[in-house]
């Protein structure tokens, strides 16, 4: 009889890498069945649908019990489907906050392997003790993850980071650049708000003062924004009527492209920013979110730094604006100088390269659905 998988994937990013995942689970299992929760990727990939977590845009603690009661409906929804469908393994990915819950709900008789880790490294022992109760195997793609649960006594795989699967780095940016309408010796600067509404609402925002004083400060430069496909495109022209004498174009261009073709961009926490380390674009980081979740973040987060960036490289290779900090006169400022200093760019690109080869090989998907594979043979599943 074929496997039978539940996935679970909570995020567009994880709906990417769940996707990535199913495929190459189809070569090792061409006849496995996959079901869960997921996104348009993984359904697309093969996996049967039960609810599209993508249009959740929880972000922070608050916004999340606001959602709370979607959030039990498909919680709920997935169990029965498990204890129905009795799958060989659970795979969850990434999204601590849902997927650790769901673990440790799931019948002990399914084993739970986790992809993408929950960051320990951040959160410190509060969540290992779930991960030890409930998951059976962690594929994780931060090399400095491993030794933390090998410490815990937790079975763990470092299978390499899947962005290094993802991201071709276009070969003709000059090309990209006419696209765009640039003329040689133009310099572009990018907004990437996020893929969450609210990250949108409170960021954005920032991202355009922030560009309205550097078109001050350096004028003659080329502004872009780039929208998220699982987003509304009026939220992003509601937040700029408030800046109607300093008008920014969306790109049209596919994502990837539009971030290596830029000389700059703004760039809000979270995937988007090793995306946009692996393209080779200096960036600064930039995020806010509501006062009580920054407050209670600040108290259990143990960090120096919020981007993976910074923390891979184990320095401030990217400068942070962070909560109070992001304040658009000294962010323009800093651009200004950035742009106008090649060698502080040059410096950002080799810290991205730096960054790159701590992140291992591609393959990382491949890698991972391997290691599900070997788990499975182990316990006597396959």
């Amino acid at each position: 009889m074929p496997p039978r998988f539940f996935l679970s994937a909570c995020e567009a990013s994880g709906d990417a890498h769940g996707a990535q995942l199913i495929l190459e689970l189809k070569k090792i299992f061409p006849e496995a069945v996959f079901f869960g929760l997921g996104g348009p990727r993984m359904q697309r990939a093969g996996l049967q649908l039960l609810e599209d977590m993508t249009r959740f845009s929880a972000l922070g603690l608050g916004d999340v019990l606001r959602q709370y009661f979607k959030y039990l409906k498909v919680f709920k929804r997935a169990l029965r489907a498990i204890e129905t469908e009795s799958p060989d393994a659970a795979i969850v990915i990434d999204s601590p906050a849902f997927n650790l819950r769901l673990a440790k709900k799931i019948s002990p008789d399914v084993p739970v392997l986790y992809y993408i880790s929950p960051q320990l490294w951040a959160w410190g022992a509060r969540r290992i003790r779930d991960i030890q109760r409930r998951i059976r195997h962690m594929m994780v793609i931060l090399p400095f993850e491993v030794p933390l649960y090998e410490k815990a006594g937790v079975s763990c795989e470092f299978v390499g980071h899947p962005l290094l699967d993802e991201i071709e780095i276009p070969k003709d940016r000059e090309a990209l650049r006419r696209k765009m309408g640039l003329q040689a010796g133009d310099l572009a600067v990018g907004l990437l708000a996020g893929s969450r509404e609210k990250e949108v609402r409170r960021i954005f925002p920032v991202m355009l003062e922030a560009s309205r004083q550097l078109a001050s400060l350096k004028p003659g430069l080329k502004f872009f924004y780039s929208r998220s496909p699982n987003l509304r495109f009026e939220l992003y022209e509601e937040q700029l009527q408030a800046f109607a004498d300093f008008r920014v174009p969306v790109s049209e261009l596919p994502y990837h492209e539009f971030v290596h073709a830029l000389d700059f961009a703004f760039v809000t926490s979270g995937t988007a920013t090793l995306e946009t380390a692996l393209l080779k674009t200096p960036f600064f980081l930039v995020y806010k979110t509501s006062a009580s979740t920054y407050f209670i973040g600040k108290r259990l987060v143990r960090v120096p730094y919020l981007g993976l960036v910074n923390l891979l490289a184990g320095r401030s290779a990217v400068p942070e604006f962070i909560q109070d900090k992001a304040v658009p006169g000294v962010m323009a400022r800093e651009a200004k100088t950035l742009l106008e200093n090649p060698e502080i760019s040059e410096k950002m690109r080799n810290d991205f390269e730096e960054v790159r080869i701590l992140l291992g090989e591609h393959g990382a998907s491949r890698r991972a659905a391997h290691s599900v594979q070997n788990f499975l043979r182990k316990i006597g599943k396959v």
